[in-house]
């Protein structure tokens, strides 16, 4: 299974840019795994919010590809623990997924023809964070979980 980790917004600052390195290259062992930021709309600022996001949707929904299990980080979504995560990692694998797509949408979120196209809608916490260090916590979550997976000491419980 390939995993993309999408992002629409800036580049990362060096620390996150560093810090998601870091876990790039030690999922490297057990999936193959790619952040793509997707740039900001332009005339963004001259647009409503719902424009916005409709716009920032029609790009996603262009990339996807029919067969993608779309995953959507929204704060509304279901929250997992780590073994949770790593469970439904697992089932996505023994159910032949080719591509899970992981979408971080805008500063205003996911429209919600986006919301409706991901089978699954994840919550990392109740807390907001910067979509940049989201980028970072969830490629620190998704090493843990194959760390989970493969019984190696990195999580503790």
């Amino acid at each position: 299974m390939k995993i993309q980790l999408w992002s629409i917004g800036k580049e990362h600052d060096p620390y996150i840019r560093d810090g998601i390195a870091v876990f790039q290259k030690r999922l490297q062992h057990y999936v193959d795994f790619e952040v793509k930021l997707i740039p900001t709309v332009k005339q963004a600022a001259s647009l409503s919010v719902p424009e916005l996001k409709k716009q920032e949707a029609k790009i996603i929904m262009d990339m996807l590809q029919p067969t993608d299990f779309l995953l959507a980080l929204d704060e509304k979504g279901k929250m997992m623990t780590t073994i949770q995560f790593a469970d439904f990692l697992q089932q996505r694998n023994n159910a032949g997924t080719k591509q899970l797509i992981i979408l971080i949408g805008g500063a205003f979120g996911i429209d919600q023809t986006l919301l409706q196209r991901a089978q699954l809608q994840l919550s990392l916490s109740p807390l907001t964070f910067p979509h940049q260090l989201v980028r970072l916590i969830f490629t620190e979550q998704l090493y843990r979980a194959y760390t989970v997976l493969n019984r190696e000491k990195y999580h503790h419980q």
